[in-house]
């Protein structure tokens, strides 16, 4: 059998040996990559087990798996793979009754409010290059949005904290079909569950054109959730990190990006309205 190894990402490579291929990731510094080593070993418990095994290494900083074959990243507007995505989020949850997270002192406590309003601080800065890209009304309601959310979101009760996933993009939920497992922990933090459950909805509501009536009946236990914290709810934030994100690209990059965005933006801003009335009246 060759062996080669391809770099996929900056710090990610394929690795292909006579053993079988691999999945070779380097972090900026070892406390980094112990992190993602005890997520690994604490949620190992798990009877059906959902995260990929790490492969024992000399390198600290390294962390080495198992390539996960034939399969393709979960999509959001499909009902399986919502349902499926959200259990496996509630298991991690679940894990503060058993695993005592904190204790490691290898994961910051995640303050949502707070990083929202740095986000929306950074959008006022650049309100001159997306007015240049959708408009004058459109970014005042686009930065309106966030203002009048911030304004009143309640805050989170951070007593009862656990392990949160912290990136749930719908690429990092893998899928072979009748499996489905979670990758990339690089992002995990401690805090209330609430916070990660808001940020998931944030991510499902685009892909099944904001019906926040639909995601309750889907899952109920979410209801709670979404009625308490219905400010949280009305947050741009899926707007907010990709204008920051397209602002940060290279030229070469932009204009693709900013193309894409542009539709995606007018269909949030469009159902925006509608979206917060239907939240007021729960």
């Amino acid at each position: 059998m060759s062996t080669y190894i391809r770099q996929i990402k900056k710090n990610v490579w394929k690795w292909k040996n006579e053993n079988g291929i691999f999945s070779v990731k380097k972090y900026p510094t070892v406390e980094q990559a112990e992190k993602i080593r005890l997520i690994h070993k604490e949620l190992e418990y798990i009877d059906k087990p959902f995260i990929l095994p790490i492969i024992e290494s000399t390198q600290e900083d390294f962390i080495i798996q198992p390539w996960y074959k034939g399969t393709h990243t979960v999509s959001y507007r499909f009902k399986e793979d919502r349902k499926a995505v959200y259990s496996l989020l509630s298991q991690i949850h679940e894990t503060n009754n058993i695993v005592d997270w904190e204790d490691s002192n290898l994961f910051y406590s995640f303050n949502l409010i707070s990083k929202w309003q740095n986000r929306k601080w950074k959008m006022n800065e650049i309100s001159f290059f997306i007015e240049s890209h959708i408009g004058c009304n459109q970014t005042k309601l686009l930065l309106l949005c966030g203002d009048v959310a911030l304004r009143n979101m309640k805050p989170f009760n951070m007593e009862k904290r656990t392990l949160l996933h912290g990136d749930v993009v719908h690429h990092n939920f893998l899928s072979d079909s009748s499996d489905y497992k979670i990758i990339d922990f690089d992002l995990a933090v401690i805090g209330p569950r609430e916070m990660e459950n808001i940020l998931w909805m944030h991510r499902v509501l685009p892909e099944i054109d904001y019906d926040i009536l639909l995601l309750i009946s889907e899952f109920p236990h979410l209801e709670k959730v979404v009625r308490r914290y219905k400010e949280a709810m009305m947050y741009p934030n899926e707007l907010y990190r990709e204008w920051l994100y397209a602002y940060s690209l290279p030229k070469e990059r932009k204009q693709k990006f900013i193309d894409q965005l542009i539709p995606y933006t007018n269909k949030a801003l469009t159902e925006w309205p509608n979206l917060c009335y239907t939240l007021s009246k729960l």
